[in-house]
């Protein structure tokens, strides 16, 4: 039940955003899509050099199950705040942006040492990961339409980033859709590595993807 609340105010948010029929089309394809190409990434932690601008008029902050409830109200994006009880509740917890007291953009974190089951999230048996120690796998970022752009963006991943090396991390793992140019170049300029692509096929509830050969264009 959640699930579908987040589901259902995700497509009111992008039809207003967007159009009702954009938001139609966005929402069919999440759940039918054949072929799609992903492309898994990691990051080196080891290797980060990486230093994140201050930015004064934001604050970095980091949601978890301790500190969920009292920042709820900073939440101001209906689907996100859904989202944040329910994945603190499934031991996520999420990288955020603040500004002026509101929660401007976030990515949520799971790793090994938070999530007790195997795989510590769903994405990864499609995506061909497997998540060790001291790794972990950051997954749906969101920026608030007005804030998009490199500031922000960048300010929230450079200092996930750092927080995770910081934290011991040694390794991240991601993916990002081929055809998503701004994620693309996100994440080339984080310093990302490209594992092998994938193919990702959807109907409903059933999923399934196959490693694409080098050989083979993607």
């Amino acid at each position: 039940m959640k699930a579908l609340r987040i589901k259902w105010n995700q497509f009111l948010e992008l039809a207003k955003e967007q159009s009702p029929r954009e938001a139609l089309l966005k929402s069919v394809g999440t759940y039918f899509h054949l072929n799609r190409v992903v492309v898994p990434v990691y990051n080196d932690l080891t290797a980060l050099k990486q230093d994140v601008p201050e930015e004064g008029s934001l604050e970095f902050v980091i949601v978890d199950r301790e500190n969920a409830d009292s920042v709820t109200s900073m939440n101001r994006i209906v689907s996100r705040r859904l989202k944040q009880t329910y994945n603190t509740q499934s031991g996520y917890y999420a990288y955020a942006v603040v500004a002026n007291g509101e929660i401007i953009g976030d990515i949520w974190c799971a790793s090994p040492e938070k999530v007790k089951r195997t795989p510590i999230h769903h994405d990864l048996s499609w995506l061909g990961i497997e998540c060790g120690e001291r790794e972990a796998y950051m997954f749906d970022m969101y920026v608030a339409p007005k804030f998009r752009g490199k500031v922000v963006t960048g300010f929230l991943l450079g200092n996930a980033l750092g927080h995770l090396k910081k934290s011991g991390f040694h390794r991240v793992y991601g993916f990002y859709e081929k055809s998503n140019l701004p994620a693309l170049w996100v994440h080339r300029l984080f310093g990302y590595t490209e594992l092998q692509k994938r193919k990702v096929c959807r109907v409903l509830l059933y999923q399934k993807s196959e490693a694409i050969p080098a050989s083979e264009p993607a």
